[in-house]
This record gives structure tokens, C-alpha cells and sequence, in this order.
């Protein structure tokens, strides 16, 4: 991840925005766009009540699990130019299996830096339902990038900046596996070749995204599976989102 003056990988809605790479000088204000629309809107974050104000330490702990993420120089943002307010986020990971012995890195920072419940069971919602499916068994693959979380502010929504962060992703992982623009990522990063992006789409609206970006449905598994604090996650999210798509994207 670069210092400042990120890689601009587009610009949007005849240049009132730009897509660009998340940067140091960038990424306190890039999570605060998680704390005005993901914590609060995201269907799994409302399901763990990490919505809610009293859980203000499972923010925190999940705004660190994405300042880590970030460290891979692979997550990306939108910027409006008229006011230099960043207005989406997509979060993204390089992974890959572990050495022998060593936990893959969500359950890793599950068991080492999450101490909220509610942090806690988001981290094994994810690990589940990623686990369910063996994408690199599936596809023989050993490395793919991650979209971990997209967020929009509410204020900019229906303007398609999350399809064209998930787009950018696309892109900017097809370069890696060709071994291009490595001078940007983490250099302990820099052998891998991701093959493929995959995403947990957790509502009807990432869910859009996904189709209208052409990822394919590996697996759907319905929130009236998953409970936190005796309720089902069904119980709690809107009956708009019904269930969770894990998504691949191949090249």
C-alpha cells in the first residue's frame, strides 16, 4: 500500500469521481465509510447486533481486521472530486493456504484479536459459509483476492459505485495473476498469483452487484440457518435479504 496519491484505476459519472487504491493517507477516512454504512446496513453486521450502539468495541475490532487488510494493497475506494470525500470502500485480502500449522487469516484474527462476541460471530459466519465450498480444491487453484467488504455511504447510493469497485477488483486481480502492478501490494504478497476473486454477497443489493459483474453462485445458504443470542439471523435482518450467495469470479 502506497503512502499517499493511490493508483487511479477510473474515473465515474463523467469524472465527478475516481476510483483509486486505498493509501495510508486514506484509510482512517475509508473505515469511518464503514462505520456510516456497513456496521449499520449490512445485513450479518445487523444479524450479530454489531448495528447497535453499545457495540461499539466490535466496530472497532472489525475496523482493525480491515486496516490489516488493507496492508495488502489491494483494497480500493471512490472519491468524489467536488468535495474529496471518500463516499465507497471495497475492502479486499490476498488469500491463500497457510504454512502447516498456522490458521488461514480470518480465523487467525478471530481467535487472536476479536474479543467481542459479536465480532467473533460475524468472523464465523464468514469462515462457515466460506468453508462449506473449497474454492482452490474446486478450481485447482493455490491464491485468490478476497472482496471482504463493499460499502457505500448512503447518501451516494444507486449510483453503481459498488459494481464499479467490484469491476476495478476484478481487474486489478487479473494483473496480479499475470504478475503486473506488484510494486503496489505488500511485498511479502508479491509471489502470489491470484486466480480468481470471490465475495460473500449478503444482500439482495450486493447480490445485483455480483450478477451484473458476472460472478458465479457457488453456494446459498439462508440466514434461517445462523443464530446469535438465541435468534435466528432471519429474525433480525430485513426480509428483503433472505440469504447469502458465495460468489466466485474465474478467470
Amino acid at each position: 500500500m502506497r503512502a499517499q496519491n493511490g493508483r487511479i484505476w477510473g474515473t465515474l459519472h463523467d469524472g465527478k469521481f475516481k476510483a483509486q487504491s486505498v493509501t495510508e493517507a486514506d484509510l482512517e477516512e475509508a473505515l469511518d465509510v464503514l462505520d456510516g454504512s456497513f456496521f449499520i446496513n449490512e445485513s450479518v453486521c445487523i444479524a450479530c447486533g454489531i448495528n447497535l450502539p453499545q457495540n461499539a468495541q466490535s466496530r472497532q475490532e472489525l475496523r482493525e481486521l480491515c486496516k490489516i487488510t488493507a496492508q495488502d494493497g489491494v483494497s480500493l475506494l471512490v472519491k468524489e472530486l467536488a468535495t474529496g470525500q471518500i463516499v465507497a470502500v471495497s475492502f479486499n485480502k490476498i488469500q491463500y493456504t497457510p504454512p502447516p500449522g498456522e490458521d488461514h487469516f480470518f480465523l487467525k484474527f478471530r481467535n487472536e484479536v476479536a474479543q467481542s462476541a459479536q465480532a467473533r460471530r460475524l468472523m464465523d459466519f464468514m469462515i462457515e459459509v466460506d468453508e462449506r465450498i473449497d474454492v482452490c480444491a474446486m478450481y485447482n487453484m493455490e491464491c485468490f483476492c478476497e472482496l471482504m467488504f463493499l460499502a457505500t455511504l448512503p447518501s451516494h447510493e444507486r449510483l453503481g459505485l459498488g459494481r464499479a469497485l467490484a469491476d476495478y477488483t476484478i481487474e486489478l486481480t487479473k494483473e496480479l495473476a499475470e504478475g503486473k502492478g506488484l510494486d503496489d501490494i505488500n511485498e511479502k504478497l508479491r509471489a502470489q498469483r491470484p486466480a480468481a476473486v470471490t465475495a460473500l454477497w449478503t444482500s439482495s443489493f450486493s447480490q445485483k452487484v455480483g450478477r451484473a459483474t458476472n460472478f458465479k453462485v457457488l453456494n446459498s445458504v439462508s440466514y434461517e440457518e445462523f443464530q446469535f443470542e438465541g435468534k435466528r439471523f432471519s429474525e433480525r435482518i430485513s426480509p428483503l435479504h433472505k440469504l447469502c450467495e458465495h460468489v466466485i469470479y474465474k478467470f
